[in-house]
């Protein structure tokens, strides 16, 4: 424990620090004391990394907790921030650790979190104006003005001098209409810090109000601006450049008025709009949230909020504000959409069907949200009910031609093949030409040898592509299976013509010859064919078997022995003639194959 580097006297902090990390500077109140320093001088992700450098050796050091809870707090990171915060205050109460809480509360809008620690804070600092000035200021955001000037004036009472709580009176007294009790307060904010250009151009702006045109002058001069365009009509010539989609511009308008009228709600959401139309999302962000601070949220707010940080590629933060949207105006289909679009992106299937649930409960049918829903259930593995919400779509949207499509693959995949079948031929029903339905389809068939069916698709298929000769190629195997001859010659011959060098049409065409006979024909094909590919075995077969039928090997004249010598040669001749007629019974199952 290191209490006296919290006291009041730099001096004394200073010597301690400095003993401290000569005594132990790479142990856990060394690192500490560094980590410190390094806070001091606004270097606050080194203090942060040695924050956790001395709890890392140290993890009971609270003051650590704490120290590193609000460094926190300052960079933003508000959930790390109060674990840490909490720890703190698990072991040591102190009121700045308190302060640190409610900022984060505050700013959640967790108003009865922040007015505990605030008050568990000012137990602690009795006479500390800023924390019910703080305080004050979580009051106005509940709209309990009356509790804010109490507090406000608590704060006044322990130092008259204290700023925040001048300039929180005046805004009070100025938003109620009370226009003289806020100049006062301004003017005894002035006399606390005449230099304070941001009070000269706030009593400016009272004045203004007020209609003392000459006493506006005055402070604006005091505040280094002169009277130039009022905030309405920069706000007027904002509009007319939105409505030009000159965002850009219409950003710098929108400013000038702010510039000139502070919290103005009105211009603050407007240049929101226009900084997010802009693309410029990074300062957008700020000022939804700056208009989330003066005029609370809703859900038009929110759901901008979640849009700009989900095209940043903050995900987290993007639920938690559609989630807000949909709390303010739980009729907000499009945050609900984008909300069951990241759970389903997530794997969160679960919630993501209740927030499409939900959007067709309150929409009623629509195909769009059906199919959506289907395709999650496929993506969580249940088919019934993938096929349930399919079939949904369908009789909203019977010519939705990737519900078709997706249906037939759940029925395939569920060996529904009659099911999957009355689907792909839905699909060929919208899109003729689809590639994937087609050969689905003939899969089944050849599987199920139903060959009219097929050799009608793959006739359907010609006629869709006439000038593809894989097509008529096809088709031609089919007939030619059928031992349909003359169709098989035709279509292997229209393949050919399409492409001159189709290797494979060449070498069934001669195919067809040698089953039918025609010899010459079958030999100009396959060498041909052998030309076109070189490596095709058929061909090879085919051709070594023409071969022999035209110019059959002469027989050798041996003398005749008797015995066993005679029966050996018999059998040799034998021999060979068996190995002929394999080879023959090979390129025929081959031929058959094919």
């Amino acid at each position: 424990m290191v209490p006296s580097l919290f006291s009041d006297d730099e001096n004394d902090k200073e010597a301690l620090g400095n003993r401290i990390v000569d005594y132990c500077p790479d142990g856990a109140a060394g690192i500490f004391v560094q980590a410190m320093r390094d806070e001091k001088e606004n270097r606050l992700d080194a203090a942060i990394k040695n924050y956790r450098e001395a709890l890392r050796l140290d993890p009971s050091f609270s003051q650590a907790h704490g120290s590193l809870g609000l460094a926190l707090v300052r960079k933003g990171s508000y959930d790390e921030a109060v674990v840490e915060l909490t720890k703190a205050l698990s072991e040591d109460p102190a009121p700045r650790y308190h302060r640190g809480l409610a900022k984060i509360f505050t700013d959640r809008k967790l108003y009865s979190l922040a007015i505990y620690h605030y008050s568990e804070a000012a137990k602690g600092e009795e006479n500390n104006p800023g924390i019910h000035a703080d305080l004050a200021e979580v009051y106005m955001a509940m709209k309990r003005p009356a509790e804010a000037e109490e507090e406000y004036r608590k704060a006044l009472q322990l130092n008259p001098a204290t700023e925040q709580a001048r300039l929180g009176l005046a805004s009070l007294y100025a938003g109620s209409g009370k226009l003289d009790k806020a100049i006062e307060e301004l003017k005894q904010a002035q006399l606390a810090n005449p230099h304070n250009q941001q009070i000269h151009l706030l009593l400016a702006e009272t004045y203004e109000k007020k209609g003392d045109r000459q006493a506006a002058d005055y402070e604006y001069l005091l505040a280094g601006k002169q009277r130039g365009i009022l905030p309405e009509e920069h706000l007027r010539r904002g509009d007319e450049l939105s409505k030009a989609k000159n965002y850009p511009k219409a950003v710098e308008e929108y400013r000038a008025a702010l510039a000139e009228k502070h919290d103005w709600p009105e211009a603050l959401l407007k240049l929101a709009d226009a900084q997010m139309a802009a693309g410029q999302d990074d300062d957008a962000i700020n000022s939804y949230k700056e208009l989330i601070r003066v005029k609370d949220g809703n859900g038009d707010i929110h759901y901008d909020l979640g849009v700009l940080y989900e095209r940043k590629g903050m995900i987290d933060e993007a639920v938690v504000e559609y989630k807000q949207a949909l709390h303010f105006s739980p009729e907000n289909g499009d945050a609900r959409r984008r909300l069951a679009d990241i759970f389903t992106l997530r794997g969160s299937f679960a919630q993501a069907i209740e927030q499409y649930r939900e959007l067709l409960r309150r929409a009623g049918s629509n195909p769009l949200l059906h199919l959506k829903l289907a395709r999650i259930y496929a993506s969580a593995k249940n088919p019934k009910e993938a096929i349930a919400s399919y079939q949904d779509t369908l009789k909203l949207d019977p010519d939705n031609l990737e519900a078709h499509r997706e249906l037939a693959a759940i029925y395939r995949k569920s060996n529904q093949m009659d099911e999957a079948e009355k689907q792909y031929r839905e699909v060929l029903r919208l899109k003729n030409n689809d590639a994937e339905a087609r050969n689905v389809l003939t899969a089944l068939y050849v599987k199920g040898k139903r060959y009219d069916d097929l050799i009608a698709l793959l006739k359907d298929g010609v006629a869709q592509a006439p000038n593809d000769p894989a097509s008529h190629y096809k088709l031609g195997l089919i007939y030619e299976f059928n031992k349909d001859y003359d169709n098989a010659e035709g279509e292997y011959k229209k393949a050919i013509e399409l492409k001159n060098d189709y290797a494979k049409a060449f070498n069934a065409l001669g195919r067809v010859y040698l089953k039918t006979g025609k010899i010459s024909e079958a030999k100009e094909a396959l060498e041909a064919a052998k030309k076109a590919d070189p490596g095709l075995e058929e061909t090879a077969v085919l051709l070594s078997n023409i071969k022999e039928e035209l110019s059959p090997e002469p027989a050798r004249h041996k003398k005749s022995h008797k015995g066993k010598k005679g029966k050996k040669g018999k059998s040799s001749k034998k021999s060979s003639h068996a190995k002929k007629s394999t080879a023959k019974k090979s390129a025929a199952k081959k031929t058959k194959k094919r």
